[in-house]
Parts: C-alpha cells; structure tokens; sequence
C-alpha cells in the first residue's frame, strides 16, 4: 500500500503519539484477559498493539496486520525495542487485508482495530465475525460522524475539486454488526481535541499520512488551502487545538 509505505516512519513520529490517547481510550472498554489470542486489524505502526502486548501473558498472543508492509516493519521494531522486555505474549506481523484475513475460524478471543475502515466494510464485519471465536470479542475504535478536523480538511479537499470525506453513520454501525453476527453491541461517542505547536506542526502531521494518490502538484495546491483555512481558524502564532470526536464500538461474537 504505497500510500502508507513511503511515509511509514514519518507517520511513527507524527501520528502515532496523537493517537495514543484514543488507543487509550478503547483500552478502557476493549476487556483485554491476559490468555487472550488477539488481532489487530488495521494497525498501521502498532499504535494500539504496542498497549496491548504488556497485559498479556505467555499463554496469549498478538498478530498485526495491515496492507502496508513498511508500517507492520516500524511495527515490528517498535514492539521488539519498547515492550519487548516486558512482553511475554508471542507477536507476529502479517500483510493482509481486513476484508480478507488469513486466518482458520475461530482463530481469536478478540479482535481490536484503531481508525480503520472496519466499521464501514460488511466484508471486513464478516471476516472480524468468522476469525474470532464464538463468545469472542470485538472492539474498535473509529471517527465519530462531525468534528472540527474533517471542516478545516473538506475546505482543502475543495480547494483541489475533491469531494468531501463521506460522512460518517454512527447509527448504521449497529445493524451492520447485527447482519455479520455479533451481540451485545455497545456504542459511544465522546469529543477529544490535540494540541499541535502550531500551524506548522499540524501540516507535518498531516503529511505524515502520506499523499493519499494525489500528484505531487496537486498536493501542494491541496496544502496551500489546508494552511490558508487554519490560519483563517486559528490566526495568531502559538499552539493551535483541534478538536476530535471519536466512536468506541465493542460486540462480542454469537455462537
């Protein structure tokens, strides 16, 4: 997935530290058992899977995935230098798409994921239902449905004749989950906001998530307008605050 590929350690130093407090935040319902055998969809540069490794012990186990092999490798460091003297659990990485996971049924106690499509794809819904075991469990984390990011970055994404980001159906997640087998669904979304240094700061975390198939002239016209909107929205020198709104899903497999 080129788009990630090439910006994987950039995305390391930017995202993932403002991340972390929603990976934080699914920890808090995601019910986490030592022995639990445990996959990450999804997971970019282990964002996530780098909290979860410490709260399991040598009987549990925990996979990445994702489509970016340069990411699942900062992954791999990351989880061999930082926790791994901590870690007793068995971790592996493997490149693969969540709509299609190589996994036998019932591989699986829970299956996590942090900003990832999931929620949105009934493929990939099936396939979460298909891998964990029956009573096991899910929980993700994703977008809630309006925040004050995805104005300042629909303003750009016109700029450049781009449609907005499609919005997000928090009262579609439900009956989705219901349709690819899971129960006791439990939903919330709650406001978050990150500070950023400033402007400047911001539009190098933005970068960090690579070009998204956008031409480079392209996306400099795109990041003149996402500067020129911020400013408008934060003028003045100084730390910037954005805010977030985040959705924590959690659902556990029928029999």
């Amino acid at each position: 997935m080129g788009q990630y590929d090439e910006v994987a350690e950039d995305y390391e130093r930017q995202v993932v530290p403002r991340f972390r407090p929603v990976a934080e935040r699914l920890l808090r319902v995601a019910d986490i058992r030592p022995g639990d055998d445990v996959l990450e969809v999804a997971a970019g540069t282990g964002g996530l899977s780098r909290l979860v490794a410490p709260r399991l012990d040598p009987s549990g186990s925990l996979v990445l995935t994702d489509l970016s092999a340069e990411m699942l490798a900062v992954a791999r460091r990351v989880l061999d230098d930082g926790v791994g003297a901590g870690r007793r659990a068995p971790v592996r990485t493997l490149v693969a798409d969540l709509a299609a996971l190589p996994f036998k049924d019932g591989s699986f106690d829970l299956l996590v994921g942090q900003m990832t499509p999931l929620l949105d794809s009934e493929p990939g819904l099936r396939e979460a239902q298909r891998v964990v075991r029956p009573g096991g469990r899910l929980a993700v984390v994703g977008w809630g449905a309006r925040y004050q990011e995805t104005r300042l970055l629909n303003v750009a994404r016109a700029a450049i004749e781009v449609g907005p980001y499609p919005p997000v159906h928090l009262r579609a997640f439900g009956p989705r989950l219901v349709r690819a087998g899971f129960a006791s669904i439990r939903q919330r979304t709650r406001p978050m906001h990150v500070t950023h240094p400033s402007v400047e700061a911001y539009l190098d975390y933005r970068r960090a998530f690579g070009t998204a198939g956008f031409d480079r002239a392209v996306l400099d016209r795109y990041f003149v307008a996402l500067e020129r909107e911020v400013r408008r929205v934060f003028p003045g020198d100084g730390p910037i605050t954005i805010g977030w709104s985040i959705t924590t899903v959690t659902a556990v497999r029928g029999a």
